[in-house]
């Protein structure tokens, strides 16, 4: 080996010990060299769990929210659930209560004969409508309700319920479930049946 070599005999200049070229020597790793590979990975592992957390918060917000975005009720002091403002406005009666029209159609019904015999003409009304409205008073309970023409014009301004006898509740009820207002409902002397309905437009059925 020259002697002009500059570096003092190491375990590098031993080819017996570590076969190795002669005279190789290594310049020191840095710190900075070392830590950075470790310090990427947890950079990264960093990022992951974030994005995994937020992607977590939102799926489960989403599954908490109803269908339309309607927000969950608290639970008040005695452990019902108060709605929202304006919740539950306008949606009709609450449950339970009385219904008017259902309550005045069962009294009228209560008080009529419904064996009575009904006659239905149709005077100047559609045509198929005297079927109609005795098909409603057949729902309704009526056994004797028939369908006819009104022979020649009755003249009459409005349809109308004529009844003879003591069938005024009867008539009432017929008028009732056909659509008549009750001051189209009088006594008349009529030569078939106990109540007759005279249509002379389309019957706003109830």
């Amino acid at each position: 080996m020259s002697s002009e070599y500059p570096y003092p005999p190491d375990e590098f200049d031993h080819y017996e010990l570590r076969p190795t070229p002669v005279g190789v020597h290594r310049a020191p790793i840095s710190i900075w060299s070392r830590l950075w590979p470790f310090l990427l990975v947890m950079a990264l592992c960093a990022t992951v769990a974030a994005v995994a957390v937020t992607v977590f918060l939102r799926t489960h917000d989403d599954a908490a929210t109803p269908p339309g975005g309607t927000a969950v009720t608290e639970p008040t002091d005695d452990g019902a659930t108060s709605p929202e403002p304006g919740e539950g406005e306008g949606e009709g009666e609450l449950e339970g209560e009385p219904d008017p029209e259902l309550e005045t159609r069962e009294a009228l019904l209560a008080n009529a004969n419904l064996g009575a015999h009904v006659r239905v003409l149709n005077d100047t009304g559609p045509s198929g409508e005297a079927a109609r409205g005795t098909a409603a008073l057949q729902a309704a309970g009526f056994t004797a309700a028939e369908a006819a023409n009104y022979p020649g014009d009755s003249g009459l301004a409005a349809s109308s319920v004529w009844y003879t006898g003591d069938y005024r509740d009867t008539a009432l009820a017929v008028a009732y479930l056909l659509g008549i207002p009750e001051d189209r409902v009088t006594e008349h002397s009529i030569p078939q049946g106990n109540v007759n309905v005279i249509i002379r437009s389309a019957l706003p059925l109830h």
